[in-house]
């Protein structure tokens, strides 16, 4: 009886799903906040109401049939062994039924793909476990990791009631801005395994796979915060890289962009520190970037991720050190594209007199900034500067050149072009039989330099023999024989003459 009392509530909190009690048991798909998910909701209910009125129709006819013509009123079975006029029938009306599905459903998927005429583009990359997020429109670029508050709590014996931190695992340090009524393109690839950006409140989720690209698009009309999550199994700490995206009226979102952008241009802190200083400031960026696979005691995860406690490289020369954390190695991600150097140098610092440590000695930021990559994090005062003093570049082999510029290729382009050059029409170019690419090099070098539409301007991300190398790379590689090239002096100068006509436009 419990059984059968249990059974009827079952039937009565699905019907009741369809009204008010929809939003308290989530028995149904959410109607989100743009105009593409509500299409998605209205084709679910169409679906689904057709579903039910077949069903209905099927199983009321076939109980009608089994009652009305039973053996117990006298009916016998007939003995028929086909009948053309049914076979068409029931070709036919579920034929129509199918059509009647696909229109509104095909129109749907085409509006979902449909990214032409965007307002701006935002690319999107998967990191274990982060988001990195670069808004090609105006090149602000920043990583989006799980809250403090958050992280600390879900530490295992940390003694913290998740019920007492705000939007626990749903809230990030810095969330993805957006400006309300604009058509935002975005893109999204990942760095290392499979991903998946889902935001319930715009309707769909895209993967985000290495090595190639996804897109996808919104228009959020109202402001408001609209939270989501990974939704493909990345590794160990999947369950906390979430998503928190921020739409904002167009004058506070310039506001946004503003101080976002005057922010990225201060650079890191280059002054001399203390040791004590760089250890107490190297305990929170550990905490937040690296407890996550080394723990936040240091003993590692045997088998996965080596312990930081006693570790040879930690205890070895700080210089190895530093170039294995800036540039990453295997599942080691490249912490030089992801912190400045004040904050890489305290960390290493750190786990090099903590954790279980005691070297004993400490490494500057000045240091640090040395071996990331040329201009990589200076401000762009600084890049000025830098450009106009750096001696000239040797010039090199046109073999050295190639070597060279497919390691830059595949770190910088390959995300975009493809691994082959066949690019990935019509939003990233190929470069293999590019008019471009087999045209004027100075051409070429001006696009590679200062960007245009989704192509960043690699003069201010690249060195100037970087530079040279992946576009004389480009040009005698990838499907091109151009059999041409151009020395890193050459590009240091197209570099300093950039610059001023930049500051002519700023002012």
């Amino acid at each position: 009886m419990n059984k059968l009392r249990q059974f009827f509530a079952g039937l009565t909190l699905t019907a009741s799903s369809f009204g008010s009690v929809q939003a308290e048991y989530k028995l149904n798909l959410m109607e989100g906040v743009t105009k593409v998910s509500h299409d998605i909701y209205d084709l679910h209910m169409l679906i689904l109401w057709i579903c039910v009125f077949i069903g209905v129709a099927v199983f009321g006819t076939m109980f009608y049939s089994i009652y009305h013509h039973r053996k117990s009123k006298g009916h016998q079975a007939a003995q028929f062994h086909e009948n053309t006029t049914v076979e068409i029938i029931w070709t036919i009306i579920p034929t129509l039924i199918l059509v009647g599905m696909a229109i509104p459903a095909t129109k749907t998927l085409l509006e979902l793909d449909d990214v032409q005429d965007s307002d701006m583009s935002i690319k999107v990359t998967g990191w274990q476990w982060k988001w990195e997020y670069e808004y090609l429109d105006n090149g602000i670029h920043f990583f989006s990791s799980l809250d403090e508050a958050s992280n600390k709590a879900r530490q295992v014996g940390s003694g913290i009631d998740p019920r007492t931190v705000p939007h626990y695992l749903l809230n990030v340090d810095n969330p993805l801005v957006i400006p309300t009524k604009k058509k935002i393109r975005f893109v999204f690839t990942a760095a290392d395994v499979l991903h998946s950006w889902w935001v319930p409140d715009l309707g769909w989720k895209k993967d985000a796979i290495p090595g190639f690209i996804n897109e996808a698009w919104t228009y959020v009309e109202n402001p408001g915060t609209y939270r989501g999550q990974c939704t493909e199994l990345c590794g160990k700490d999947h369950a906390f890289m979430p998503i928190v995206v921020i739409a904002m009226e167009q004058p506070e979102y310039q506001a946004w962009v503003k101080k976002t952008q005057e922010e990225s241009q201060k650079g890191p802190d280059l002054g001399d520190k203390t040791r004590e200083q760089l250890i107490a400031k190297g305990e929170a960026v550990y905490a937040k970037h690296c407890a996550t696979c080394h723990l936040p005691d240091g003993k590692g995860v045997p088998g996965a991720f080596p312990a930081i406690t006693g570790s040879a490289v930690v205890n070895g020369d700080i210089k190895a050190q530093a170039n294995l954390i800036i540039n990453g190695k295997n599942a080691m991600p490249a912490f030089g594209k992801m912190l400045k150097a004040d904050e890489l140098a305290e960390v290493i610092t750190y786990t090099r007199n903590a954790l279980g440590n005691s070297v004993g000695d400490a490494i500057q930021p000045k240091a640090v900034q040395e071996m990331l990559p040329t201009h990589s994090a200076l401000p762009k005062e600084s890049l000025k500067t830098a450009v106009k003093e750096e001696a000239p570049e040797a010039d090199m082999s046109k073999e050295a050149l190639l070597a060279l510029g497919k390691t830059v290729y595949e770190a910088n382009c390959v995300s975009c072009h493809q691994a082959e050059g066949q690019g990935n029409p019509p939003m990233f170019p190929a470069i293999k039989g590019s008019a471009l690419v087999n045209g004027d090099i100075n051409a070429q070098t001006t696009l590679m330099l200062n960007g245009k539409s989704m192509m960043p301007a690699f003069g201010q991300a690249l060195s100037a023999k970087e530079l040279a190398a992946v576009i004389t790379y480009t040009r005698n590689s990838l499907g091109n024989s151009m059999q041409d090239v151009i020395q890193p002096s050459e590009i240091q100068k197209s570099q300093a003459a950039a610059l001023p006509a930049q500051d002519n436009d700023e002012d």
